[in-house]
C-alpha cells in the first residue's frame, strides 16, 4: 500500500481495540475490526463531502 494510506489508516483506525467494536462482534476480531474501520471510513467520507460542499450550501 502507499505511504499515505498507511499513515491515514494508522491515524484514523489504528490497531484493533475491542472496546470500540459493536458488542455482538467482540468475539469475532476480524468482523469487529472490519466494521469499526468501515464506520470510521464512512464517517470521514461524509465529513469530507460536507466540508467540500459547505461553500455551496451556504450561498444564497
Amino acid at each position: 500500500m502507499s505511504l499515505m494510506i498507511n499513515l491515514l489508516y494508522d491515524y484514523f483506525v489504528g490497531y484493533p481495540k475491542p472496546e470500540r467494536w459493536p458488542e455482538e462482534l467482540r468475539d469475532n476480531p476480524v468482523a469487529g475490526h472490519s466494521r469499526y474501520a468501515f464506520e470510521e471510513g464512512f464517517r470521514l467520507g461524509v465529513l469530507l463531502m460536507l466540508e467540500s460542499t459547505a461553500g455551496e450550501l451556504l450561498r444564497p
